[in-house]
């Protein structure tokens, strides 16, 4: 089934070093028997969405979406800040076209920052759950390239990748793995730059996953630590909390959201945590294929000396 890829950041611009995949059920045959595990990006992936998406918070997006009638996927997204001293806009056009007879997904994306990329990815064809992706980029205004390869394993028990940089200074490798047996998950992620000669990043994650929850406990180079619990309590109402604390200092962070459906058309998000920052989403169907988000944070540190920030968001899918 489909995997979904995006290497934009939250600030629009292309970004090679980072892979963010949702993830589906690879079919297998009645004979192999478990679990296909996340990529180690995902370990966290429902904790991840219930705190963060639709939480439009300082700016303004829509984005479009729509199928030619050969198939040709087209999006389009726009971004304004809202009350920031130096607004910024945004916005990126991408198509994409897939042909599933051959695993072949071809993608290309343009953006204001006057960025072009380019990605192809072949899946399923020269090993069964295996996926390689190239990628390309150019600024049309610094003249700057960027290139990268991935490549992704899965079969029941165990999912690998690897992304190769492709720096003619040094390529920077970013290898994980992640092994699970019967709902419980275990991963390590490490960064190698081969110019330094030495790994500038490893985490290390523990966990297990169902349909319904998720538990989940991270650490970077054993200094930083993270850990998260979500749970869908039933089929309207998710639950969730995260920490995150460091051994060199620094307050603990400590977040509980959630996130009821109103009705199928509606529903609403809110999240706190001990910094006193309280985060409201609200998101309603206007018609099919267009939603509308309102969203805002509001300081209960300080109520009357402002800071609070706004947001929405529009989406189209025609």
């Amino acid at each position: 089934m489909a995997r979904v890829m995006d290497n934009r950041p939250a600030d629009g611009k292309a970004n090679f070093s980072t892979s963010y995949i949702r993830e589906q059920p690879l079919q297998v045959s009645s004979a192999q028997v478990g679990e296909i595990p996340p990529a180690f990006a995902d370990l966290n992936q429902s904790i991840r969405d219930l705190f963060t998406k639709n939480y439009h918070i300082g700016f303004a997006k829509v984005d479009i979406k729509t199928v030619t009638a050969n198939g040709v996927q087209i999006r389009g997204i726009g971004q304004q800040d809202i009350g920031s001293e130096a607004p910024r806009a945004f916005g990126s056009l991408e198509h994409k076209y897939v042909q599933r007879s051959y695993g072949l997904t071809l993608i290309e994306r343009w953006s204001t920052d006057n960025m072009v990329t380019m990605e192809a990815s072949v899946e399923d064809q020269f090993l069964a759950g295996a996926k390689a992706t190239f990628l390309a980029g150019l600024s049309a205004q610094t003249g700057k390239r960027n290139a990268a390869l991935k490549f992704a394993y899965k079969r029941p028990f165990i999912h690998l990748t690897t992304d190769v940089d492709l720096d003619f200074a040094g390529p920077v490798v970013r290898s994980s793995a992640v092994s699970s047996y019967n709902g419980v998950r275990i991963g390590g992620n490490v960064v190698v730059d081969t110019a330094k000669s030495a790994i500038t990043r490893y985490n290390l994650a523990l966990g297990m996953g169902g349909p319904r929850y998720t538990l989940h406990a991270g650490t970077t180079h054993f200094r930083d630590f993270e850990m998260g619990v979500y749970n869908r309590v039933d089929p309207n109402l998710e639950v969730g909390f995260q920490s995150n604390f460091s051994t060199t200092g620094g307050n603990t962070l400590l977040a509980l959201g959630a996130k009821y459906d109103i009705d199928p058309t509606a529903s609403v998000k809110a999240k706190l945590d001990t910094v006193g920052q309280l985060g409201v989403s609200y998101t309603q169907e206007l018609r099919k294929g267009v939603k509308l988000t309102l969203s805002t944070l509001i300081n209960g540190a300080n109520l009357s000396g402002g800071g609070h920030r706004y947001g929405f968001g529009l989406e189209v899918d025609v």
